[in-house]
């Protein structure tokens, strides 16, 4: 979503996997680089495990998209909450993972909307849906942390909001 903080950082990284398990070319739209995900985002742009476009801004999404590109929309179900409300709107596919109550102008065009208010977290939601999409999924270590901080931030360290499925998700990462 827009302003991102680890939530939904940490999320949309986990998706980015995903397709990277899947053979999939992803990115993730992310304009401004808050301060709160800064050094995850500076480590894996460091990274060359990592393509150059892992992260794009949302004026360049016409250069990527195409008529089967696919879109998740993590930590939120408002078009107008997303970095790019365009982006979704134009999309053929969207998907909706988010851990919020349902809006009434939630996103409507969307093939899959996975909306869990009992969830922690987007990244908790992410990292179960990690471990069924394929067998023995590797999670580089900067992946697994920034999930791990998403899940951190969203639960105050474990002290609210937190269930079994949230500890879960954390021994998975």
């Amino acid at each position: 979503h827009r302003m991102a903080d680890m939530d939904s950082f940490g999320a949309a990284v986990g998706i980015f996997r995903a397709a990277q398990v899947m053979e999939k070319k992803a990115h993730i739209v992310l304009d401004e680089i808050t301060s709160s995900v800064r050094p995850f985002y500076n480590e894996f742009r460091k990274s060359t495990k990592y393509p150059e476009d892992m992260f794009i801004k949302s004026e360049d999404i016409h250069e990527f998209m195409t008529e089967n590109t696919m879109v998740v929309v993590v930590d939120t179900n408002k078009a107008d909450m997303t970095e790019c409300p365009e982006l979704v709107k134009n999309a053929k596919t969207v998907v909706v993972f988010d851990h919020h109550r349902q809006a009434s102008d939630a996103i409507e065009n969307t093939v899959l909307s996975y909306i869990e208010p009992y969830a922690s977290s987007a990244c908790e939601m992410v990292a179960e849906m990690l471990q069924y999409i394929a067998d023995d999924v590797r999670i580089k270590n900067i992946e697994a942390s920034s999930m791990y901080a998403g899940i951190m931030i969203d639960t105050n360290n474990f002290m609210t909001r937190t269930g079994v499925r949230t500890f879960e998700a954390a021994a998975f990462l």
